[in-house]
């Protein structure tokens, strides 16, 4: 289930900020002047929504388009299963964003002609990104 509350878009707005913020960090620190990014991309969150509780997101970066998590009990699935591809997902700590389970859905967006195409290609997958959550989400135990 996804949801749209309004207790639910305030906090997930809050964390698309603490997202574009944290990773425009790493940008500044880690891929500014790196001739490998895209300088047609930003920084960007998209399609925030909670899965069956969960946070989640859409990332946009200039170097990588990642669909994060934010499981409340700090752990996460070590894959996800994503249009049908088992992909790996790691762990990530980011300043002020948090701790966060990430998985690479393009890992190449070099090619990307503009932020509307990566908005769309974000969109893309922003279904079976979640599909894949809910699928992991229903396997673990309950506490």
């Amino acid at each position: 289930m996804t949801t749209d509350a309004p207790a639910g878009k305030a906090a997930l707005h809050d964390l698309v900020v603490r997202a574009v913020d944290a990773f425009e960090g790493v940008f500044d620190r880690v891929f500014r002047g790196d001739p490998a990014v895209n300088a047609n991309l930003s920084v960007e969150a998209t399609e925030a929504a909670l899965v069956d509780g969960l946070p989640t997101l859409v990332l946009i970066t200039p170097w990588t388009l990642n669909g994060l998590i934010f499981p409340l009990d700090r752990t996460g699935p070590s894959e996800l299963l994503i249009a049908g591809n088992l992909r790996r997902v790691v762990r990530g700590d980011v300043p002020p964003l948090g701790v966060y389970w990430s998985v690479n859905l393009v890992p190449d967006v070099s090619r990307l002609a503009s932020p509307r195409q990566a908005r769309t290609l974000a969109n893309s997958f922003a279904g079976p990104f979640r599909d894949g959550v809910r699928t992991w989400k229903l396997s673990v135990p309950p506490a």
